[in-house]
Formats: C-alpha cells, structure tokens, sequence
C-alpha cells in the first residue's frame, strides 16, 4: 500500500462531511450511493429543486437497478432557500457534489464556491469557463494546477469532471498522444438510454425505441476532448491541435457508452508497443492507492466490449447473485471505473480500437468521486 496513501488516511480518521446538489435524478442517485460507505467522505446535506425539497432521501423513489443503500437521515432542502450556504456551513460541509441540470448549475455552483466550498460539478455550465479545471483525474491531473493560487488563499472553486461519452475516449488516447502524438481522431458513440437521464430511460424503455440524435453531444465531446488532452498551466489552459470528427447516436441500452475510435497515428507502432503504453506507467490517482481508482483503469479483451458484460470493469468484488446485475457500486467503489478495450486493429498507422466505460458510474457520479478523492490527497481542498 502506497506510504501517502496511509498517511492519508490517518488524516481523514473522520469522515469529512460534503453536500450534494440534486436528489431524485440517475447521477444524483449515483452519488448518495457512492457516498454511502465511502471511507473518507459522509453526507451530511442534501439539497435539490421543489420536487423532492421536504423529503427524506430514504423516502425518494429508487431508480438506479441495485438496492438502495443505508442511507443517512436527511430531509432535502430546497436549492433557492435562503439559507442555503449557511446551512451547509453549520453542518461543516467542506465539498459539495452538483448532479445539477447545467442551467440550474451555471446559477447556483458560482454562488457556493464564492461561499469557500470546492464544487465538483458533473455538469457542463462550467467545463469550458476560465480557471475551471476540466479533469479525469487519473488521465490530467496536472490540469488542477489552476487550483494552486485559490488554495492557498483558502478560497472556494469549481472542479469539473468531463461529459459522459469522453472518459472511453480520452484514457485510452492519452498515452498515445503523450508516445507518439496523432494528427486525427474519428469517433463514433453508442451511448446508452441513462446518459439522457432518468425521463429519457424511462419513455424509451415503455416505447421501446429512442430517438437516436442526441442534440449538440458532438461538439461538446469534441471541445472536451481537445481540452483534455491539451496543457494547462496556472496561467490558463491551452487546447490540444487535433482534428477531431464525431458521430454520437442514442441506442436502446439501459447503461454503458460504447465508443468506436479510428486514429492516425504520427508513426508506426506495433501491437506489443501499444499494449505496453496502454500498460503503463501507472497514472498518479493509483499510485496513490484512492478508494475509488480502478487497478489498472484499462481492461483488454477480445472482441467488442458489451455492457452486459463489461460496464462492472475495474470491480474487486464478485457478482452479487441476489441482484444479479454485478457488484454493487455502494460498498465496491472500484466497480464500473475501469475502461474496457476491444477489437484492436493496426493497419500501418492507423489505429481502431472500440471502448466501453459505464457513464453513471465512471463517466459521471464516480468520475466526480474520485476527482476528490485526488483533491483532497493532493492538498487541494480549502
């Protein structure tokens, strides 16, 4: 076990309370389950819109496909009440998580980092904003470095984690752009019904179809992709150089986005290298042994990835035959974070490989989880 790892740990002896923004929807719900027996972190405070102000969370309906965790008892508290911000500072909140739709995000997150809390937002309002770090956090970490100067004034932030469909994406792209550099980047989407959120899941899975466009995902997967793979600095961040083409399409799976990538590499590159560089070297967020860092974050098989199969990569703990949908991301907080490769293909310089990540999980509620986990062993946290 790594050395920072355990001092960390004697650290956090005391779980440090965070707040959650939103309550009723897919990622929202993610996030309670994530946080449930997380080892470092303790809900203290939830608060969301009109529809579930007033509720105990226990008492919300449970949309996500495993059991419902033990959960603390909290009523929810309206996002526009008054006095928002001074409640979660009695309650001693020092990280809030925002499943917030982007329009409700780009209102109230400003307002709570002004407030000194450090924002994890799994909303889009802020990707894109100056001095907002963009970040996966086993993939960019240097990126955080726009955190460095608010830090030290103690100040608050806002830290986002990418859209959905990126994270199968950008983690297997990385060494490669870091290795050998590519000129071009074809991107083809399968993404499934719980990306559009729980109304889109629950319409198409009575219709029993779904509308397969998915309205401006292209550029925002394109935009984040350069931005990820592009240098940041505490002067700001500085886009990659890469064309980038992308055809993102809804399908009729419940959970997991399946990405099939083409590359044109700068040069040759023979499958044993490829594998190698995939392999290697292990990125900061695993050495350091964070609770929510799949070992190793890329998984290779044969053949195409499946999210029957495979959206539980990077679990430590077997199936659960009683809920016969996998391990159980409540008390495994290792399931479905790794990102698993198939159907790899090189043909002179040009790369395919397809991908698959589960998009709740790793690409969105436990993506942000373990954003601060990395936050916080790095000192980051105000």
């Amino acid at each position: 076990m790594h050395l920072g790892w355990l001092v960390l740990m004697a650290e956090v002896a005391e779980r440090i309370p965070v707040a959650l923004l939103g309550a009723g929807g897919i990622v929202a719900q993610r996030f309670i389950q994530r946080l449930s027996n997380h080892p470092w972190f303790e809900l203290v405070a939830v608060a969301a819109s009109h529809r579930s102000a007033g509720n105990d969370i226990d008492t919300l309906p449970w949309i996500l496909d495993e059991p419902a965790p033990a959960m603390p008892p909290l009523t929810v508290a309206a996002l526009d009440s008054e006095g928002i911000v001074d409640e979660f500072k009695r309650s001693e909140v020092r990280i809030i998580f925002s499943a917030l739709p982007a329009d409700i995000a780009s209102i109230y997150e400003p307002i709570f980092a002004e407030a000194g809390f450090a924002v994890l937002s799994n909303a889009s309002a802020h990707r894109h904003a100056v001095g907002v770090p963009l970040v996966i956090a086993d993939l960019n970490p240097h990126h955080l470095l726009l955190l460095r100067a608010r830090n030290e004034d103690e100040r608050g932030f806002i830290a986002c984690s990418t859209n959905c469909t990126v994270v199968p994406v950008a983690l297997p792209l990385k060494p490669l752009w870091d290795m050998l550099g590519f000129s071009r980047v074809q991107v083809r989407t399968e993404q499934a019904l719980s990306g559009g959120g729980r109304h889109l899941l629950e319409a198409a899975t009575e219709k029993g179809s779904v509308d397969p466009e998915i309205l401006g995902e292209e550029e925002k997967v394109a935009a984040e992709l350069l931005r990820i793979l592009g240098r940041a600095s505490a002067a700001g961040n500085q886009p990659a150089n890469i064309e980038i083409e992308v055809d993102c399409r809804r399908v009729m799976e419940k959970h997991g986005h399946l990405v099939h990538v083409v590359v044109e590499l700068n040069q040759l590159v023979s499958r044993e290298e490829l594998l190698e560089w995939w392999a290697g070297p292990t990125p900061r967020a695993q050495s350091l042994g964070l609770p929510s860092a799949p070992t190793p974050p890329l998984r290779f098989i044969d053949g195409i990835p499946n999210a029957a199969r495979d959206r539980f990569a990077g679990a430590e703990s077997h199936e659960n035959t009683e809920m016969k949908t996998g391990p159980d991301p409540a008390s495994d907080l290792r399931a479905g974070m790794a990102v698993t490769i198939g159907a790899i293909e090189i043909n002179g310089t040009t790369l395919k490989f397809s991908a698959l990540a589960d998009n709740t999980l790793r690409g969105a509620a436990g993506g942000c989880v373990l954003l601060a986990e990395l936050l916080l062993a790095e000192n980051l946290i105000p």
